[in-house]
């Protein structure tokens, strides 16, 4: 059955209308002069459903500074610990004469809210020398004591923070990071200095640099409440100056000027890693074993998504024969549902449908999503769904393929990920993640950033096709 409404104007008659239209073929072409017909018909079409299951999504790669440090027990959710380790950037401008040395600190850098379990709860934390390089790719399974990538028995630091009370360099109460510290031994800090006054050229190459230091382990050592989201994490040296001065009456003091520089730190052109070990709650798994779709980070749970655009293809294609057809828009909404969790584990706010055989490539690329091959959505809390946008791009690549249709043309994965942005007013020396309106996206990595877990309702999957077709 057929409804329609038509509306007069200019001598043009348009159909707007739900139709089941039969036809051999089709062409598509844009719309413009060509068409000169008197009847257009704007077809609209909501009925094709999805078909989709959970899978486990093996080790990630991140290909960002941002890692993950901490551990924590969720209902539902289960049970994740973070460690990391990094390679530094070193700086080529180290200040070395005429000062006194006074200390070296790991400076941890996250953001005030940056954070899932009790803000209160202290966790500890260690840092090891790397004694080797770090791999490249690196995944969330690696294991710096099975690599022995660092010696246990060479202690850098110890140190313990919570979310709340890290106030150091904190004056203004509108700040959005805090820092934690950890100190580094006098025999570091000296070993840098000496290197640097010998070797000065070595730290403009961050590479080279990587032989002399291979970086850090940062292990979390105790506590169970809460996991940081860490956006960096720097070396700060600490020196005074003297100054001889004169005063008002011509006595000669001493006046000291305290001062602080950067050795090294993180960069996205190094190598740094988030080592995850997830442990999925039995009451996620016992929810995928029931045939529910759903998504847990970081290095838990993605859906595979078996697209209908088969059907899609065939509704253009049984259009009127003798008509020109012009794709409108393909749109695709997919309602999920929050699970409960007694840690205010959320839904992750971005998710990746990308087709299953280019994943890998997408982030071994660092790439950005094209509309035709990738998608991104963002968690809307209020509707409780994620949007994939426009898939006409995508439509009109499947349409113009020669050959016919494969699996690989229409299976997608549905995963977390976190969107890279840069400062404009960023230094590479010291890239952070930043939520400024002044970033941009820079990139597109898999989220080890914080815990997350969702399920999606594919049965609610709302993809509306809409076309126009003009009959001659």
């Amino acid at each position: 059955m057929k409804k329609t409404l038509k509306i007069l104007g200019s001598g043009l008659l348009l159909t707007l209308g739900v139709s089941s239209c039969q036809s051999d073929s089709v062409s598509v072409s844009d719309p413009g002069s060509s068409l000169v017909s008197n009847k257009i018909e704007v077809l609209i079409d909501s009925s094709f459903t999805i078909s989709t299951s959970s899978t486990l999504s093996g080790p990630i790669q991140s290909r960002t500074t941002t890692q993950l440090l901490g551990a924590i027990h969720a209902k539902e959710y289960g049970t994740l610990r973070s460690d990391f380790v990094a390679q530094m950037f070193p700086s080529n401008d180290i200040e070395v004469d005429n000062i006194t040395a006074d200390s070296l600190k790991l400076q941890l850098v996250f953001e005030k809210e940056a954070f899932v379990g009790d803000s209160l709860a202290p966790i500890g934390v260690e840092v090891y020398p790397l004694v080797k390089q770090l791999p490249s790719p690196i995944y969330s399974n690696y294991d710096p004591a099975a690599e022995q990538a660092y010696d246990a028995n060479k202690l850098l630091g110890s140190a313990s923070f919570t979310a709340v009370g890290v106030s150091v360099n904190d004056t203004v109460a509108a700040n959005p990071y805090r820092f934690a510290y950890v100190p580094m031994p006098d025999q570091l800090m000296d070993g840098i200095l000496a290197k640097y006054k010998s070797d000065p050229a070595l730290f403009n190459d961050p590479y080279s640099f990587q032989d002399f230091f291979p970086g850090v382990y940062v292990r979390h050592s105790f506590g169970s409440g809460r996991v940081t989201r860490i956006s960096n994490c720097r070396m700060v040296f600490y020196y005074h100056k003297t100054y001889k001065v004169t005063n008002a009456e011509g006595v000669e003091t001493d006046s000291i000027s305290k001062l602080y520089n950067y050795f090294m730190a993180m960069a996205p052109e190094l190598v740094s890693n988030s080592c995850i070990d997830y442990q999925i709650a039995p009451e996620l798994t016992a929810m995928v074993n029931q045939g529910k779709s759903i998504v847990a980070a970081p290095a838990g749970y993605d859906v595979k998504l078996t697209f209908p655009i088969e059907a899609i293809i065939q509704k253009i294609r049984t259009a009127d024969q003798g008509a020109l057809s012009v794709i409108n828009t393909l749109t695709f909404n997919l309602p999920a549902e929050e699970i409960e969790s007694d840690r205010g584990i959320n839904p992750p706010d971005y998710l990746l449908m990308v087709l299953s055989n280019k994943k890998d490539e997408f982030f071994a690329k660092n790439q950005l999503p094209d509309s035709k091959t990738s998608f991104v959505a963002t968690y809307n809390s209020t509707t409780k769904t994620y949007s994939f946008g426009d898939m006409r791009e995508y439509l009109i690549e499947m349409l113009n393929k020669e050959g016919g249709l494969t699996a690989d043309d229409y299976t997608f994965t549905l995963t977390p990920v976190s969107m890279v942005t840069e400062s404009s007013a960023s230094s590479s020396y010291y890239y952070y993640y930043s939520s400024s309106s002044s970033s941009v996206l820079s990139g597109i990595t898999p989220m080890i950033a914080m815990p997350a877990m969702v399920e999606l309702l594919p049965a609610k999957a709302k993809i509306k096709l809409t076309f126009s077709r003009q009959s001659f």
